[in-house]
């Protein structure tokens, strides 16, 4: 099967945002570099309130480097600001030291637009003149692109920020959860992980024993990080010595083993009562990371310490993609993860 997508239009690259970074965006500048005529990285950001547009520019500039094949760079501007006629378009100035910086890194901006919650349009011409009138946000949702990611069953949120809804299982999960807890404390760790690799084949959750287990193994630290670690090394016995797969150095996923893997966390959350979810929304946070959609796991990881205050390796996580640290696997063009695959 041939995965390439074809994009010939403007609407075309905005239809095609919000299903990589997985929602629509708000008040953020958003940077894809290309190579050749091929879209590589995606780089979300959030708009500049209050910073001095030649440093923000500086910065942008450093992280899309990170992309060495890339020949040029198109930016999307999300904000529900629009300019009155005859007033200079959002984020002027910042634009401006853009457009400078990229023309002296030598990857030039070759387009840009603006995307309103009403209309979009090119943010470059003068539309004084006529020749970018607004069009409208039906133009990218009903574009033969959105149709055809959501035909390969790509799908986005709507809005930024993340949520679940509250439990609603049956009244006695806990009591099964702290049941098994010590069985799971008191053995090796080669049963939950063995537990967690057979979980990893289900397509859904109909047994409501094998998730209480579950959701014991998590709550042990030990066993709970060599579980993450399998997500990517299966054959990993335990996770010492593993930061450097943590932080995403020198991996290659299975990106479709990482897919079951959330995507089983998010069965498992339906099936945590509060206070038991913190482990999950971590583990999906940390998957998201390694995808290179940091906005999404900076999500879970705050939800993972709003369901357990104090969480630490949610600490830890929300750290590192707080000082904008992406994750090594998701620079590399080689091992960086591909939706439609």
């Amino acid at each position: 099967m041939n995965d390439a997508i074809r994009i010939s239009s403007p609407a075309d690259i905005l239809g095609f945002i919000p299903h990589t970074l997985g929602f629509v965006p708000q008040e953020s500048f958003v940077f894809l570099t290309m190579r050749g005529r091929t879209l590589g990285a995606t780089l979300r950001v959030d708009a500049p309130a209050s910073a001095e547009p030649v440093a923000f520019a500086r910065s942008m500039v450093e992280y899309l480097a990170l992309d060495t094949q890339a020949t040029a760079v198109l930016l999307a501007i999300y904000t529900a600001s629009t300019p009155a006629p005859g007033q200079p378009r959002p984020f002027h100035d910042h634009v401006e030291a853009v457009i400078e910086a990229l023309d002296s890194a030598g990857t030039p901006l070759q387009d840009a637009w603006l995307v309103t919650p009403s209309h979009w349009q090119n943010l470059l011409c003068d539309s004084d003149a006529g020749c970018c009138p607004p069009e409208p946000l039906e133009s990218i949702t009903d574009g033969q692109l959105n149709a055809e990611l959501v035909f390969r069953g790509s799908s986005y949120q709507k809005n930024p920020g993340t949520s679940y809804a509250p439990f609603a299982g049956p009244a006695d999960r806990e009591e099964q959860i702290r049941h098994a807890l010590p069985g799971v404390l008191g053995a090796e760790l080669d049963p939950g992980r063995e537990l967690w690799a057979e979980a990893l084949t289900r397509d859904s959750w109909t047994d409501p024993q094998t998730a209480a287990e579950l959701l014991a193994c998590f709550q042990r630290p030990d066993l709970r990080d060599v579980m993450f670690c399998n997500v990517i090394d299966p054959d990993r016995t335990d996770a010492e010595e593993s930061g450097n797969l943590l932080v995403g150095e020198g991996i290659a996923p299975d990106w479709n083993r990482v897919d079951r893997a959330q995507e089983t966390a998010r069965n498992l959350i339906d099936a945590a009562p509060e206070g038991y979810r913190a482990p999950l929304l971590t583990l999906i946070g940390w998957l998201t990371y390694l995808k290179g959609q940091s906005s999404v796991a900076g999500d879970h990881f705050g939800l993972a310490l709003a369901d357990t205050p104090g969480y630490r390796l949610a600490e830890l996580m929300g750290q590192l993609v707080s000082r904008g640290t992406i994750a090594p696997v998701a620079k590399n063009q080689a091992t960086a993860y591909k939706r439609h695959h």
